[in-house]
């Protein structure tokens, strides 16, 4: 296996809007959790499986600070490992004239993955939050579902994309 080339991929204005939403949307957790700590009971509903949430869901509210902690690690990692693409698996063999536009590919889809995860932790955070004041968020029933469906889905849209693209390099190499 050759080396593969080391090629920074300029960020569009898109991805730059992108990459700060995502870190916002983290501040924006922490700040949401910050501004109403004091007003929740001990006990808050608990959306993500924790050894000690009770049978019912409940656990205590500091446990909602786990999940920006851990969301913002993710993003962080995230963040910092599209920076080499290069170290990426891809089912395609990267070569000089097909680096610059997988690698492009992918950033871009590592980009919209943690997007999502900072969406997803603001919106558990939020229900949680919610939850624990006595309100309810129901557009998480219909967003909570969604989720799952697009982690999974965009890395497959992306997979096909890559797929197309070593078409249609194979057929200008064959021209």
């Amino acid at each position: 296996m050759s080396e593969r080339p080391k090629i920074k991929i300029e960020k569009s204005i898109t991805s730059k809007i992108i990459e700060l939403t995502t870190f916002l949307l983290i501040i924006a957790t922490v700040v949401l959790l910050d501004f109403y700590y004091n007003q929740l009971p001990g006990k808050v509903e608990i959306n993500f499986n924790w050894l000690s949430k009770d049978e019912n869901g409940f656990g205590t509210k500091d446990l909602l600070w786990i999940s920006p902690l851990i969301c913002g690690i993710i993003c962080l990692a995230l963040y910092k490992l599209n920076n080499y693409p290069w170290v990426f698996n891809y089912p395609v063999e990267i070569t000089n004239e097909n680096a610059k536009e997988n690698y492009k590919n992918s950033t871009r889809m590592i980009r919209v993955i943690n997007f999502i995860i900072s969406l997803l932790c603001f919106l558990i955070t939020l229900s949680s939050v919610l939850s624990g004041l006595g309100r309810t968020f129901t557009l998480g029933k219909y967003l909570f579902p969604l989720f799952p469906v697009l982690l999974i889905g965009i890395p497959i849209a992306y997979m096909i994309q890559i797929n197309l693209s070593k078409k249609k390099f194979k057929k200008t190499d064959e021209i």
